[in-house]
């Protein structure tokens, strides 16, 4: 066909126009995919420097690395190619579009073709056009990633650069190229082994297992670790069992004063652990002496409990060193104020009377003690004058007091 012109000045497209930007079209995608697979070497150059790649897939890089110097020459055989291809119809034709917000399409241009011949062989070049386009185009949807690798393995197969899978993702059941990750006997794409409960990753975390499904330590913890007694809480890490109950470490503590029990322990009292102090305070018996709760060692005396240090004479403050007392009131005491609180002393030699005694001028006298105040004889005859509370036999009195 020939080019014609209009009598507006517009020229017609005519099949070598067509032809001449299909073939444009075309080597535009091979230089998209030429660039594709530049980044697949340098991302395979990385590969190889890891500790996951097996020796038998370096060993087939370094023998098919000559392969990528022809990339080198591909790219720039198609930049010469485009500098020639450069003519003033081509110079035309992109100015006639300056005004259009998109660039024609080999299909739009294929459409102002008169001939069916033509069309079909024109459509053959765009379906391949097409093909290449589609299968280099990038995309951020994660469901079309595995397809991506098995677009780029077949491009790296093309120039002589085969990989060895290391085995089928137990997740999506594709084979594995590059980074594993191997856990639960099983091997996975690294962002296809996940939680089973929130569906987080765990390539780089800590993972727990139960019933051979993987947990992140949140879930793992929050269905199944034990429950603070105090908080309700999962416990993670130590954890105190004590009354038939589990602790965090630092919520077992005293449900009086709210402080951590210390080497002593602790103490129970209705289900409730308690601290030493608060405890014996709280529930031991007091001394009847000081009060104080006792804690160790006691004595029982008089229906009550006393620290042995605090039971002594309640006068004198003196021990009960033979192991007996006297009780006066409720309260233990010597023999000495015992006698004294009763007044059974003697009157002549303040010694306690524990016989028989002699009742007299309001005192009580041991029998060998009850004398005249002034010959100091004893009166054992049962009469004597009494003066100012004092004894006086009869010759005395007389003698004294004529």
């Amino acid at each position: 066909m020939s080019t014609s012109a209009s009598n507006n000045g517009r020229h017609s497209v005519t099949w070598a126009d067509v032809a001449n930007y299909a073939n444009e079209a075309l080597l535009s995608d091979l230089q998209h995919t030429t660039e594709v697979l530049k980044r697949a070497k340098l991302n395979d150059r990385c590969i190889s420097s890891a500790s996951d790649l097996e020796p038998i897939y370096q060993e087939q890089t370094r023998s098919y690395g000559s392969s990528f110097h022809g990339l080198d020459s591909i790219e720039q055989m198609l930049d010469d190619y485009s500098q020639k291809r450069k003519s003033p119809e081509d110079e035309w034709y992109a100015n006639s579009l300056t005004s259009q917000a998109e660039r024609p399409t080999v299909q739009s241009l294929f459409r102002e073709l008169e001939h069916d011949s033509c069309n079909r062989s024109v459509g053959g070049l765009l379906s391949q056009s097409s093909g290449i386009v589609q299968q280099n185009s990038f995309t951020s949807d994660p469901l079309q990633l595995d397809s991506m690798l098995g677009t780029l393995q077949k491009d790296m197969s093309k120039h002589g650069i085969n990989t060895i899978p290391k085995g089928d993702c137990a997740s999506c059941g594709k084979a594995i190229v590059g980074q594993v990750v191997i856990a639960l006997g099983k091997m996975w794409h690294p962002g296809h082994y996940v939680c089973c409960q929130c569906g987080e990753e765990l390539g780089h975390r800590n993972f727990f297992e139960r019933g051979g499904k993987a947990y992140c330590e949140n879930d793992y913890h929050d269905m199944f670790s034990p429950r603070c007694a105090y908080c309700n809480g999962p416990i993670k890490d130590r954890c105190v069992t004590a009354l038939g109950k589990t602790f965090h470490a630092e919520h077992f503590v005293c449900a009086e004063c709210g402080r951590q029990f210390g080497e002593e322990g602790f103490h129970e009292k209705n289900g409730q652990p308690y601290c030493k102090t608060d405890f014996f305070r709280m529930f031991a018996p007091k001394c009847n002496g000081c009060k104080n709760p006792i804690k160790m060692h006691f004595i029982t005396a008089l229906g009550t409990h006393w620290h042995p240090e605090c039971f002594i004479c309640q006068e004198c403050g003196k021990a009960f060193e033979t192991g007996s007392f006297y009780e006066h009131g409720n309260v233990p005491l010597c023999e000495m104020h015992y006698h004294e609180k009763r007044g059974s002393l003697c009157a002549t030699c303040q010694k306690p009377i524990n016989g028989r005694c002699v009742s007299a001028v309001g005192q009580k006298f041991h029998p060998e003690h009850f004398c005249c105040s002034y010959c100091r004889k004893q009166l054992n005859k049962g009469t004597f004058k009494e003066v100012d509370r004092k004894p006086f036999c009869h010759k005395c009195y007389q003698t004294t007091h004529p």
